[in-house]
């Protein structure tokens, strides 16, 4: 049964489910830095999805639909750095505002645009980036088939996630405006001493968490799903602010985090056809990645610090 279960096909289904995630993750990373709590990213994922499918359905071309996606992303996000940080609202109240507003505004025009509720039609997808046959026999053929299966049989923005964590970790460590991120989150009045606008410096960090979020709900309903279907990001978001929390407000942490709680979804899919010998109903399986998510959170949230000055609004003294 081990045999059955331990395949290419587990951890290379445990990155594709845990790219949505990241994405997000990495979002909501650049966002706290900043200093701007980020609770939206589940609304953010939804919009995104949403109007990438719509392209897609529109114009039949589903790199255009990643695009939209990634600025459908950006345009929900302006409305959060707006309360957020122009009108120094209670960020969480302002995300959980945007969720609510990207689940009856979803549902809302599907009813308009395709005279139903639920799910749109099949849309097209985004191929694998490679496409490799076997190769060899025995030992060779098998390392090449692990590498294969695992490594070389996803889609684009799978490998972009990838890229955007090492990018981003390097670019927030190593660079002027990493510095001046980081600085918003701990010592904000500092930054702004220095002659760093910190309501530019946030806005820009919410933009680009909203681009990121839009990238995931991208990836799950044109690479992944091949269709819209109303609250299909299904609690994502708050599994890409947890990614974020126990990835300790890091690119690279939120994407092992995000890897972390893929692999749990992968792995409770993989047992599903096992559930009969196992004795165990499905809803067991079902809920491994949230049993997860409670149990990271419950062992990182009380040694887990982050930055001084997230969730505070700052007013220019």
């Amino acid at each position: 049964m081990l045999s059955d279960v331990i395949t290419p096909d587990l951890f290379a289904a445990a990155l594709r489910i845990a790219t949505p995630l990241a994405l997000a993750a990495i979002g909501g990373t650049i966002c706290e830095r900043s200093g701007i709590v980020n609770i939206a990213l589940e609304g953010i994922m939804l919009v995104g999805a949403f109007f990438g499918t719509a392209t897609v359905l529109a114009t039949g071309s589903p790199w255009l639909g990643v695009l939209v996606a990634l600025v459908a992303g950006v345009a929900i996000s302006a409305v959060h750095a707006v309360a957020s940080v122009n009108l120094r609202a209670d960020q969480v109240v302002s995300g959980t505002a945007i969720n609510l507003l990207a689940l009856g505004l979803t549902g809302f025009l599907m009813e308009l645009w395709y005279g139903h509720p639920g799910t749109t039609q099949p849309i097209e997808t985004l191929p694998p980036v490679f496409s490799f046959g076997a190769m060899g026999e025995g030992f060779i053929g098998e390392v090449w088939r692990w590498v294969n299966g695992v490594f070389l049989s996803h889609t684009p923005l799978v490998y972009l996630a990838i890229a955007i964590a090492l990018v981003a970790q390097w670019a927030m460590y190593h660079t002027r405006w990493g510095l001046r991120l980081r600085g918003l989150g701990e010592h904000p009045r500092a930054v702004d001493t220095a002659g760093v606008s910190v309501a530019r410096g946030r806005w820009v960090a919410v933009l680009m968490s909203g681009a990121l979020g839009g990238l995931a709900g991208a990836n799950l309903s044109i690479e992944q799903v091949g269709v819209f279907q109303e609250g299909f990001t299904n609690g994502r978001g708050y599994i890409a602010l947890a990614a974020n929390i126990f990835g300790r407000w890091t690119p690279v942490g939120s994407y092992l985090a995000s890897l972390l709680f893929g692999f749990a979804d992968a792995l409770q899919i993989k047992l599903q056809p096992f559930r009969d010998v196992i004795d165990l109903p499905p809803e067991f399986f079902l809920m491994v990645p949230y049993v997860v998510t409670v149990v990271v959170l419950a062992g990182v949230i009380g040694r887990a610090v982050g930055p001084a000055a997230v969730g505070v609004p700052y007013k220019k003294g």
